[in-house]
């Protein structure tokens, strides 16, 4: 016979070693047994280390795998042809899933397409001192996710423990009833929590566990360093000193995270988010651990994030409305200069002294060319909001064109209203503007204040200057430097949450109709917009308002 021909085909050695694999599985007598807590403290520690909300110690039988322990999963099996486990034993090292969707093996898979629409998975092959993969242990996520090398390295030290286990219990036989349920040698026992506790201290994340009574029984690293605890430090004390009572803790849903307010030692507060999970522990009582998420820099970046968009959204919609304006504006322009022209022709040919008909004529053109007027500067009030004029800017003693735009306004205010006015000595420098504007600018302010006080009331101008950091510039659209700020209150009305959302917008007002465009503060903000610089509001009802220009400094004297 030739050496081919003793040579048996790759699926035959394959078939055998299936069924050698399995046989090796029978003599464990794991299947189809009751949950033991050894296992179920297995899966939870891995969820608890890889934070993920499920953990499952799976078993490869002839045509399904089955569930020797469970986290965050009610199926007790699954049909093999399903069994991403089925995979992860054919290799000796972790199998690692980062997005079954995107997945040509996984991604028609029901397991994915439906409920637990896995999505990552890892698992570590559970491979017997003889060499047979048994199954695996694994961590299940509905998003998608990376490993990492800790993580792997997690899961490959709790994958020897499930063999461990394993081992012990067919060593044992009924005999490892008694030792799951804790009367391990006390060798055993101290060896364990050697173990368990250098896992916790592995982890990045803050991992806290309570006892029955609801005392704190254990931190790990992160967690000191968390809440600020020397090692042992807070064993014994009530979980309460570490999380706030309002905390909410949903018992059913053991890996839904819950948002809640940290205490640290000295008696800070800071924003948390915890996934909490229980266990029955060696001595048959309830115990409970969670996994605890400082969110400060998250929820501070989540408020910038939301401001910024609220201002993009504001600056957006006004840009957008100002381009509308600004172009019906150059066409309303167009057409006023003959109307204004011809009107101001045909008054000039009208005699002073005439017939009736004569001067009732010379009345309406006077009329038209006061309405021409009145109209030519609503035109130029949105071309200055919209840009579509371009007035020449310098770079000007901040100071000095200040203090005159403020005499100048001082002058068109009715004397019921005294101004105050403030500027600070290191308002020096240089500002990249056009003092006709800052003119304009500070005009459109003052009336309006002058309407909020109904006549009567102070109008205060006060100035500085400040750098704005990378932090604070997010919600008034600028870049970080060196600003003049320059606010400018009254003691009028104020104004309510949705009078302020909308005070910018072109043609909005809250004046009687026949009293005011809506176009000076949308000028003022638009102004600012070209100057690199930014305008902020600030209201309270019955109080007054203010409003606040930040000018960039451009130079030094």
């Amino acid at each position: 016979m030739s050496a081919a021909s003793q040579t048996k085909p790759q699926y035959e050695v394959a078939a055998s070693a299936e069924i050698e694999r399995r046989t090796v599985l029978d003599r464990y007598q794991i299947l189809d047994t009751p949950q033991e807590h050894a296992f179920d403290r297995i899966v939870q520690l891995a969820a608890l280390l890889l934070d993920v909300p499920i953990a499952l110690i799976s078993l490869i039988d002839a045509d399904r795998q089955w569930f020797k322990s469970r986290y965050g999963l009610n199926l007790p099996e699954t049909p093999r042809t399903l069994a991403f486990c089925d995979h992860a034993i054919r290799g000796s090292n972790v199998m690692v899933v980062p997005d079954a969707a995107q997945d040509p093996r996984f991604r028609s898979n029901a397991l994915v397409t439906g409920d637990p629409h896995i999505r990552f998975y890892a698992g570590a092959p559970l491979v017997t001192p003889d060499g047979f993969a048994l199954g695996t242990i694994c961590a299940i996520d509905r998003a998608p996710r990376q490993l990492t090398a800790r993580d792997a390295a997690v899961l490959t030290a709790l994958a020897e423990q499930v063999i461990h286990e394993l081992e012990v219990r067919a060593a044992l036989g009924e005999m490892y009833k008694e030792v799951s349920e804790g009367r391990r040698a006390t060798r055993t026992l101290q060896g364990e929590g050697a173990r368990l506790e250098a896992l916790l201290n592995a982890t990045g994340n803050a991992v806290v566990t309570a006892d029955p009574d609801g005392c704190i029984a254990s931190l790990n690293r992160a967690a000191e360093a968390m809440f600020g605890f020397e090692p042992g430090e807070s064993v014994g004390r009530n979980l309460k000193t570490l999380m706030s009572q309002n905390l909410d803790i949903d018992l059913d849903i053991p890996t839904s995270p819950d948002a809640g307010i940290g205490w640290r030692k000295d008696g800070t507060s800071f924003p948390i988010e915890v996934s909490h999970a229980d266990w029955i522990d060696m001595h048959g009582r309830n115990a409970s651990g969670a996994i605890v998420r400082d969110c400060t820099e998250r929820r501070r970046a989540e408020s910038e994030l939301r401001s910024r968009d609220a201002a993009d959204q504001a600056q957006e919609k006004l840009a957008a409305v100002g381009r509308v304006a600004g172009g019906v504006a150059h066409e309303l322009n167009n057409l006023l200069q003959p109307v204004i022209g011809l009107a101001q022709l045909e008054l000039d040919s009208q005699p002073v002294e005439g017939s009736t008909e004569q001067l009732e004529t010379r009345e309406n053109l006077t009329t038209i060319l006061d309405c021409g007027a009145q109209m030519r500067s609503i035109v130029r009030k949105i071309l200055m909001f919209s840009r579509k004029s371009n007035p020449e800017r310098l770079q000007l003693d901040f100071r000095a064109v200040l203090e005159r735009a403020c005499r100048f306004v001082g002058k068109l205010l009715p004397p019921g209203i005294r101004v105050d006015m403030v500027i600070q000595s290191d308002v020096c420098g240089l500002a990249t503007i056009n003092e006709a504007e800052l003119v304009e600018v500070f005009t459109n302010l003052a009336i309006n204040a002058a309407h909020a006080m109904e006549g009567n009331g102070t109008l205060a101008i006060a100035a500085d200057r400040l750098e704005l950091a990378e932090g604070s510039v997010m919600p008034l659209g600028v870049q970080a430097g060196a600003y003049f700020r320059v606010a400018v209150s009254d003691t009028g009305r104020g104004m309510d949450a949705i009078t302020k959302a909308r005070i910018l917008e072109p043609f909005f007002t809250t004046k009687p109709i026949g009293q005011g465009t809506g176009l000076g503060l949308s000028l003022v903000y638009g102004v600012l917009r070209d100057w690199n610089g930014a305008l902020s509001v600030d209201s309270i009802v019955d109080v007054g308002s203010t409003f606040t220009l930040y000018i960039p400094i451009t130079g030094t004297h």
